[in-house]
């Protein structure tokens, strides 16, 4: 009769951790190339210009004062500058989106030959840009060129100071600010949405998820740091909105002012009342406001943050 050994206990040995792989000095080098020219260009023409700009607005005559804050900030101008501002961004800034999202998300939902046409077709607008812009819209609102005389004659507009005089001027900024700015941003979201795991989107499909829902549920909340860093570089460039008023007071003389926006009147400041201490307590208050609407939208949207799986 056999008897049965048990078996023998198994002994687990400690696998030793893995010690931390060293970066290789290659790999360091690399990294130095890429991004050694855009670090030498921010301290250069970023950084630098902001510290001496914050030296000259609190420098007056060798002391340290601080009145060139106190003068802007009593200026009776700064307050119509900033409401102009502001009007503009409430108008402009959801307009530009929701035309942005409809117009990306549509691409995408509908495939085929004709979204590269289309591409195109919404980017041409936004390939004349600044001055050359704005002097093609003030020929767009004049009557005597404009190729739509017969709407702007449906309207009453006689001239262009007809187009541009009260609150029509925040009209045309809005129409125009939207054509040329939007065709680059659905270009770079769409480019975002093609990116997306086709496998998520499929499944979405199988589960029964309408477009909508797709779209509001899966495609938004996995391209929001695009949609974050669009609202980023929109706000920048619309609070410092300068070439286009300043080109469309040509077409309408009297009608707008030299400081119709916060960024024209740090330009006065500048040019006219050779005050640079003012023109740079302006900037900076400038600065001050779109890094805080930045910060807003990065934590709101957590733009950086990671999700682990």
């Amino acid at each position: 009769m056999k008897t049965l050994t048990p078996p023998r206990p198994v002994t687990v040995r400690a696998v030793p951790p893995v010690p931390p792989r060293r970066r290789r000095p290659a790999h360091t080098a690399a990294v130095w190339i890429l991004a050694g020219p855009y670090a030498l260009f921010l301290v250069v023409f970023g950084l630098a210009p902001a510290g001496y700009a914050l030296w000259t607005s609190f420098v007056h005559d060798g002391s340290f004062t601080g009145r060139e804050w106190t003068a802007v900030f009593h200026d009776y101008r700064l307050g119509d500058a900033a409401a102009h501002v502001t009007t503009y961004l409430l108008l402009w800034l959801p307009i530009l989106l929701l035309t942005v999202l409809s117009l990306a998300f549509t691409l995408h939902a509908r495939p085929g030959r004709a979204t590269a046409a289309l591409q195109l077709v919404y980017y041409l607008p936004g390939a004349v840009t600044g001055s050359a812009a704005a002097l093609l819209w003030l020929f767009m609102v004049s009557p005597d060129s404009s190729p739509f005389a017969p709407l702007l004659g449906l309207m009453d507009v006689t001239s262009a100071t007809d187009a541009l005089s009260g609150g029509s001027l925040l009209a045309v900024l809005t129409v125009m600010g939207v054509a040329v700015h939007a065709g680059g941003w659905i270009v770079v979201l769409h480019g975002a949405l093609n990116a997306l795991p086709k496998d998520v989107l499929e499944q979405a499909q199988v589960d029964g998820a309408s477009a909508w829902r797709t779209m509001w549920h899966i495609k938004l909340p996995m391209v929001r740091t695009y949609v974050a860093f669009v609202l980023i570089s929109s706000f920048a460039s619309g609070s410092q909105v300068f070439v286009e008023p300043t080109v469309l007071s040509t077409g309408a003389p009297g009608q707008i002012s030299p400081a119709w926006s916060v960024n024209q009147l740090a330009y006065v400041y500048a040019t006219q009342d050779g005050d640079f201490g003012k023109a740079a307590a302006l900037s900076l208050a400038m600065l001050a406001v779109g890094l805080l609407a930045a910060w807003i939208v990065i934590t709101r949207t957590r733009m950086y943050t990671t999700e682990s799986r």
